[in-house]
């Protein structure tokens, strides 16, 4: 015989767990995690993996560059600079097209000391890793001031040492058939109006060049970089010397294994 408990009419349902509260301060809180989550995969996407991409498009831009049969082939021994006779001042390029290399010896070790030299300085230019040629600027070997710009931060970093450079370090610019020597002399942090910089005649833009000059220029703000728009790091250099590629190479890159 079985029998069947039956529940007393009288008593209580059970309970279960009380649902939980949402109140405001939860909500705000999972947002703020989560926008949080989404800032720091923007931030790893923008210091590295646009330097990743960069970089690669600037190794396979050097080695298309080194391939073209105008290259005359590199003799890797010291050659004798010449600071006597003019140099030879290429012809312009188009916008987006490459000019040369830009060779910094101190940066060896660092990061990578050779980068591409585009005609132009917008970032669909800059954004690849490359140096840019400010277009209504001299050519290189040119009387006048042959200025660059690059990032420092984001997209390859390629700029990120400029301040690091100090008063009779080198600046190399490699072209089909000639290299080119820059010593850097003077630095200076300006307001992005401050376009003067880049004049023929640095800070005096109604004068007449009579020197040949190089101008870096590169944002600031060592972390923000491209972000970092409240000021620019200018360095300035001046020629010395010029070599044909065919004679042998400089000095500070003969034995630099970066350099083809």
């Amino acid at each position: 015989m079985s029998f069947t408990q039956q529940r007393p009419a009288h008593a209580a349902p059970s309970r279960g767990r009380p649902a939980p509260r949402v109140t405001f301060v939860g909500v705000l809180g999972e947002l703020m995690i989560t926008a949080g989550v989404i800032l720091g995969l923007f931030v790893v996407w923008q210091l590295w993996w646009t330097s990743v991409e960069a970089d690669a498009a600037a190794e396979t831009q050097l080695e298309e560059y080194y391939e073209q049969d105008v290259m005359t082939p590199v003799v890797r021994e010291v050659a004798e600079l010449n600071t006597t006779d003019p140099p030879p001042v290429p012809e312009p390029v188009g916008y987006g097209e490459m000019m040369g290399v830009l060779i910094v010896p101190t940066w060896y070790g660092k990061t990578n000391n050779t980068m591409p030299i585009l005609e132009g300085t917008g970032l669909d230019v800059l954004d690849g890793a490359n140096a840019g040629h400010y277009t209504e600027t001299a050519q290189v070997g040119d009387v006048g001031n042959f200025s660059l710009a690059g990032h420092r931060r984001t997209h390859g970093n390629s700029f990120l040492y400029v301040p690091d450079l100090v008063e009779g370090d080198q600046v190399i610019v490699e072209t089909a058939d000639t290299w080119y020597v820059y010593e850097v002399t003077t630095h200076e942090v300006v307001s992005p109006s401050q376009v003067d910089v880049v004049a023929p005649v640095p800070g005096d833009p109604t004068a007449e060049p009579v020197d040949r000059l190089l101008t870096l220029t590169t944002c600031d703000d060592p972390v923000l970089g491209a972000y970092g728009n409240s000021t620019r790091w200018i360095t300035h250099a001046e020629f010395v010397g010029w070599m044909d590629r065919a004679d042998g190479m400089p000095e500070q890159i003969v034995d630099d294994p970066g350099v083809l």
